[in-house]
């Protein structure tokens, strides 16, 4: 996908700083496990696709969120964020995501998991108030072995 961007409409600083917020917010909640935030974070239609995994809605993607084993130790960052604004409360994004990951609790020995491209779709949700509408995560560089291990792969 080529992106010409020299065409880029830039947002303004405050939706820049909301949406920076906003994905902070789902990094987050993702590495501290905390799935009760998640509501306040992702659009109710949600659409989120990463890799051969794709949900609609948001409780379906919190529900696979609730599935993986707690014991996961994760840290997600963000870089390189680029934003377009589309009009109407809608702003699009591709952001570059890097994820350190383990299966187990314990900080050392913790690899790279993935670095991943984000394409976004943010929404002007409530007054104030920006959602994650819509995810596609294309990972660029990902150790398979280091995938999330679900509560069901434990019992096996």
């Amino acid at each position: 996908m080529t992106t010409d961007l020299a065409r880029v409409t830039t947002v303004d600083l405050a939706t820049r700083a909301a949406l920076v917020d906003l994905n902070a917010r789902f990094a987050w909640a993702l590495d501290l496990h905390d799935w009760d935030a998640l509501p306040d974070i992702l659009a109710p239609d949600l659409y989120y696709l990463s890799g051969e995994r794709e949900f609609h809605g948001a409780d379906a993607l919190i529900e696979s969120f609730r599935a993986r084993d707690e014991a996961r130790t994760t840290r997600h960052g963000l870089g390189n964020l680029l934003l377009t604004a589309s009009g109407d409360g809608v702003v699009t994004g591709r952001g570059s995501w890097h994820t350190f990951a383990r299966n187990g609790a314990g900080a050392e020995g913790v690899p790279l998991y993935m670095v991943a491209d984000f394409h976004d779709t943010y929404v002007h949700h409530d007054p104030g108030a920006w959602r994650i509408a819509r995810r596609v995560i294309v990972p660029v560089f990902r150790d398979r072995t280091r995938a999330p291990a679900t509560k069901e792969d434990q019992d096996r």
